[in-house]
């Protein structure tokens, strides 16, 4: 009893303080992504007709944001969905390496992911991935319990992940890997195959009604990230993932993988010694480190081979690399405790500053303030907008077009379609009268775009009396627009 006491408080330590990290600060300000699901949400929930992005964005993340705003019409409830959201992940994380390597491996996979800088910083943002992975989570630990019903379930999660991220498709070669190592699991694969079909029928229904294709933001997305935004070389990811995982979990992962080896090297040499109950389990963790393993990589090798790169895009690979390393830092910890005291002392002291120096970072949220209320430039250009705009107005934009939709609540229309033959199709497009923003170059930063320079720039609105400047701001003028007659 005491030892099921002490976990579960140890459990409830990690997961209250990994829900405090990823809520604080609640903010106020917001880019370019985490407004595209913020509008979406207000489109549902206050039926907006200014923008939205339904057509190449999963859905779920804005539908639960839009009941939260239904609760509570605060953009704060956002931070609170996705804080609560993404901590179950570490949830996830633990029962699901629990039941498969033990009660220690389980608690520092839930550490690792609680509290990895990166995890914390990306479950913060009011974006997909971290919710994505906390689905994946769910869906691989409801398949490996027994039962029709989890099986049943676990078909329901894996849909819902797809509908939070797409490339959680990827998550089925995980599934199939499973059967193919142990084929008495294919009864499941079949049965979470049909409450995957039950859960993405609905939303795949309304995709045809609405744009009239079963898989239109698929394929949309599908070509976004393949033909229209500019291709970045794969040595990004390379140099990326470095960052992800701390230094200590990669030592950790790496002497994992290589004991992994070494078992299958020695299974190999003596393929009778897997015949007792202890050796058939050790087995089993053995193929499922191999399962996630070989998923990591695949995984990894079909994002490089996508030309558009964000590192946030790798998220899922904190599955297969928590894991192994809760199991290399259980394999640690077991060799520790067999030592004389002086080295188990040392050892502890050793694992206190690794924790202390990769995962203690987030804990400064605690000395921080729990709101920032602070208004960025591009929010303040939204507010200039709507304060001397009419609903009648339309405004433009080239870049932060999602931004300024949220937060002027005026109908927006992103000028990226017609950059190839802007000066062309601009007088057609831009059809109705309102602003146009044009954001400094200089201040743009990071862009996708196949061509960066964007249109129209500095001559073409000197030289168009369609466009008279009426307000300037530290990063973008705004223009009063009237269409060509």
């Amino acid at each position: 009893m005491r030892i099921r006491l002490d976990y579960r408080l140890a459990l409830a330590l990690i997961f209250g303080l990994a829900l405090f990290v990823r809520v604080v600060p609640l903010t106020y300000s917001h880019f370019w992504d985490e407004t595209v699901f913020l509008q979406d949400a207000k489109v549902i929930v206050d039926g907006r007709t200014n923008y939205d992005e339904f057509f190449e964005r999963p859905p779920l993340l804005s539908i639960v944001y839009a009941l939260g705003f239904a609760l509570w019409d605060n953009i704060y409830v956002a931070n609170l969905i996705q804080g609560l959201w993404t901590t179950t992940a570490v949830l996830f994380a633990f029962v699901y390496v629990r039941k498969a390597f033990g009660l220690l491996s389980g608690l520092c996979a839930a550490f690792l992911l609680a509290f990895g800088p990166y995890f914390v910083e990306t479950s913060h943002e009011l974006l997909t991935d971290m919710p994505a992975v906390a689905l994946m989570l769910a869906a691989m630990w409801l398949f490996d319990k027994s039962g029709a019903p989890f099986a049943l379930l676990a078909g329901v999660a894996y849909a819902l992940s797809i509908e939070t991220r797409f490339t959680s498709l990827f998550l089925m070669l995980y599934f199939l890997l499973e059967v193919a190592l142990s084929p008495r699991k294919f009864r499941q694969l079949v049965l979470l195959g049909v409450g995957a079909a039950a859960s993405l029928g609905p939303y795949l229904i309304w995709l045809k009604w609405k744009y009239d294709s079963f898989f239109y933001p698929f394929v949309l997305a599908r070509r976004i990230v393949q033909e229209w935004t500019a291709p970045v070389p794969a040595r990004f990811y390379f140099e990326g993932v470095r960052g992800i995982f701390p230094l200590s979990l990669w030592a950790l992962f790496a002497m994992a993988v290589l004991l992994l080896v070494l078992l299958w090297i020695a299974l190999a040499r003596s393929p009778g010694s897997a015949v007792s109950a202890e050796n058939a389990e050790s087995l089993d963790q053995m193929k499922r480190q191999t399962t996630l393993l070989i998923w990591g990589i695949a995984f990894f090798a079909y994002m490089l081979s996508i030309p558009h790169k964000e590192i946030r895009y790798l998220l899922p690979l904190a599955i297969p690399a928590i894991v192994i390393a809760a199991v290399g830092t259980t394999s640690a910890c077991e060799w520790f405790a067999r030592q004389a005291t002086p080295l188990r002392v040392a050892g502890l002291v050793l694992g206190v500053f690794l924790a202390a120096a990769d995962y203690g970072s987030p804990l400064l949220k605690l000395a921080d303030p729990f709101t920032d209320r602070s208004e960025w430039p591009e929010v303040q250009i939204a507010r200039y907008l709507r304060e001397h705009s009419t609903p009648a107005d339309t405004v433009y934009a080239a870049h932060n077009f999602p931004v300024l939709a949220l937060y002027s609540e005026r109908r927006t229309v992103s000028l990226l379609p017609i950059q190839e033959d802007f000066d062309h199709q601009w007088g057609d497009f831009m059809s109705q009268p309102g602003f146009f923003v044009y954001f400094l170059p200089e201040h743009i930063g990071e862009i996708h775009a196949l061509h960066p320079a964007l249109k129209p720039d500095r001559q073409f609105l000197a030289t168009h009396p369609n466009f008279v400047e009426v307000q300037t701001f530290p990063i973008a003028t705004v223009y009063r627009y009237t269409p060509p007659r």
